[in-house]
């Protein structure tokens, strides 16, 4: 079997049709030369790891020129008979040529499209038959790597991925912490600061126990206008709940933490939005019970270039939390707080390099911005930028946020 392929730059429509299909080879016809001979290496490396040995060749044509593009795919058929049109992508005069050789060839051809959205592949011939019914699915990192980039999960390195384990006792763990922190979340910020502030100061491990005295005669402690117990009521909750084990005797604090993934949510200010997002992902469901989402990746470390040998000039971005829906991701950047237009400059800027032309984007705050006049405007550049918002009303529930969340697909 072959499968043509007309080059796109939304480069996912080149290759889906050979993932399902696993051709002996595909033909990428289109006037791109140097895109598509860096396309094509890309290509291979993506179905080598699948095991799909499929053989990539480039044909290069005139996009323009009707009769250049019908005697070329003429070529192709008469040269190797079996032949699939695919007509995800590409110029709309190749689609003519494929229709005059299809009046030509009825017996030697076929076509069919992707629909990315509903992941189906449909017939597009007539005879009702596709080479496929199995759903497209791109990992995280397939999808990173497709826009020429890479995850960083290299725990050596200053920034990496950190791969989060969403057992059962940490979801209901994160529901839990999620109640505290959205009664008022900048006293919680303040909080996890606080205690992000004394473990970098004084442990490395899960718990510590430490002078008060000697801490606050910490200049920066003193500066930072902080303290180990900022706000009591959150510290009573998370000893309630038994997230946290804690004591104070005479000014010797002790804090344990329940696990190191606690801790890191306890320490870190605006980390529990992000996984309480990926949580919810999680539990969104298709119709037939299977996962929304297959795919959900919490604080995203992205190598914009791997192939660069230089480590000085990489350009390293991190996304709060990416999904993918078969092969759409889904990029979100999450504000436990304040933001300003650049943090809509940044999603975009990922989302467009990395996500292609199906991406979508979203930014979950936690804070209600209803009748600030600020945030009115910064809603309206989401909206030129088709970024959905979700606010403080759309977070208070699992329910709620997955009804916004499913219009992604309307």
């Amino acid at each position: 079997m072959t499968i043509i392929e007309f080059y796109d730059r939304a480069g996912i429509e080149n290759i889906a049709g050979s993932i399902l299909c696993n051709p002996e080879r595909m033909i990428l016809v289109g006037d791109a030369r140097e895109k598509m001979q860096k396309s094509r290496e890309v290509y291979r490396s993506i179905l080598k790891k699948r095991g799909i040995k499929t053989e990539i060749n480039c044909i290069y044509l005139d996009k323009n020129n009707l009769n250049s593009i019908v005697s070329i795919l003429e070529s192709i058929v008469t040269e190797y008979g079996d032949c699939i049109f695919d007509l995800t992508g590409g110029e709309e005069l190749y689609l003519v040529g494929v229709g005059i050789i299809m009046e030509k060839y009825k017996s030697k051809v076929q076509c069919h499209r992707f629909n990315f959205v509903d992941n189906m592949l449909y017939d597009c011939d007539a005879d009702g038959n596709v080479c496929s019914t199995a759903p497209f699915i791109f990992s995280i990192e397939e999808n990173i790597g497709f826009y020429g980039g890479r995850l960083v999960t290299d725990p050596t390195k200053p920034l990496y991925t950190y791969q989060w384990s969403f057992s059962d006792e940490f979801l209901k763990d994160i529901n839990l912490m999620w109640s505290i922190c959205k009664k008022h979340t900048g006293q919680w910020n303040s909080q996890t600061s606080a205690f992000g502030l004394l473990f970098d100061m004084f442990a490395d491990k899960d718990s510590l126990t430490v002078n008060y005295t000697e801490a606050i005669a910490r200049d920066h402690f003193i500066s930072a206008n902080v303290t180990y117990n900022s706000f009591p009521w959150i510290i009573s909750q998370l000893v309630e709940y038994k997230l946290i084990k804690y004591s104070n005797y005479y000014g010797q604090v002790t804090i344990e933490f329940k696990n190191s993934q606690i801790k890191r949510v306890l320490t870190t200010a605006g980390q529990l939005l992000e996984v309480y997002v990926a949580s919810v992902l999680k539990s969104l469901k298709n119709n037939d019970g299977s996962p929304l989402y297959h795919d959900i990746i919490v604080g995203a470390i992205i190598d914009w270039d791997h192939d660069s040998p230089e480590e000085e000039i990489r350009t390293i971005n991190e996304i709060d939390v990416i999904a993918m829906k078969g092969a759409i991701p889904v990029f979100i950047s999450c504000k436990n707080g304040f933001f300003d237009v650049n943090e809509l400059y940044k999603l975009n800027t990922v989302a467009n390099r990395f996500g292609g032309k199906y991406v979508k984007r979203v930014l979950a705050a936690s804070k209600s911005f209803s009748g600030n006049a600020k945030y009115s405007q910064l809603r309206s550049r989401m909206e030129d930028m088709n970024i959905l918002f979700l606010d403080s009303i759309s977070l208070t529930s699992t329910e709620s946020f997955a009804s916004i969340l499913s219009s992604l697909w309307i």
